[in-house]
């Protein structure tokens, strides 16, 4: 990673935005062609991406799912003190995953990420959840204009 970058991550951290599920919920409701919409959890903060950081798609994503965790103090919360991690944190969190044998594949077939601009996805936040003890198949979701979905 280049040091530009790194330190842009470091004094920047994140792009958040509180409170857009109620608004886009309320806007779909209000839509005549609106058929059905799955929404996340209303305490999910948005987050993007800063300007010139590249890929890091993943991070943003697990920033957005412990922001559910922090917001609705779901299991493993207390792992963030809560605050969302940084990119670095994150990195930190799957790499010490990957040391205690959790999908140990993402290691090989990155070859670590660690201080890196290398894509992760479903598998590193997988390892990530497990190692923190956060259960992870249970689902649920809204659906606009009804009552919860639950899923497994």
């Amino acid at each position: 990673m280049p040091d530009w970058l790194a330190a842009l991550l470091r004094t920047k951290g994140e792009i958040k935005t509180e409170g857009v599920v109620p608004v886009l919920k309320q806007l779909l409701e209000q839509s005549n062609t609106t058929q059905y919409a799955y929404l996340c959890h209303e305490s999910v903060q948005h987050i993007s991406k800063l300007k010139l950081e590249g890929g890091f798609c993943g991070y943003r994503n697990i920033q957005m799912l412990i922001s559910y965790i922090i917001a609705t103090g779901f299991e493993g919360q207390k792992h963030f003190k809560g605050r969302l991690p940084t990119i670095f944190e994150i990195q930190d969190f799957i790499e010490n995953a990957w040391d205690r044998g959790i999908n140990v594949q993402g290691r090989i077939e990155t070859g670590g990420i660690r201080g890196t601009r290398k894509y992760i996805g479903t598998a590193e936040a997988q390892a990530l959840c497990t190692s923190l003890a956060i259960p992870l198949l249970k689902s649920e979701s809204w659906r606009v204009g009804g009552s919860p979905s639950r899923g497994y």
